[in-house]
């Protein structure tokens, strides 16, 4: 589903090509990641040093 290689200009890049089905399988997870993401910044927010990092996120 992934395919790796390495940058032919740049030996130390390595890219990363996601397959047609993987990117079905992506899509599919997209709003299941969206919510514990959303809940776990909720979370941090409530903290004095982490909110201004979460409010830089959701800017």
């Amino acid at each position: 589903m992934l395919s790796r290689y390495i940058c032919p200009t740049d030996r130390r890049g390595v890219y990363t090509d996601v397959s047609p089905e993987e990117r079905v399988l992506l899509k599919s997870a997209r709003p299941t990641n969206d919510t514990a993401l959303g809940e776990a910044l909720d979370q941090l927010a409530s903290e004095d040093e982490f909110a201004p990092l979460i409010d830089v996120l959701r800017a």
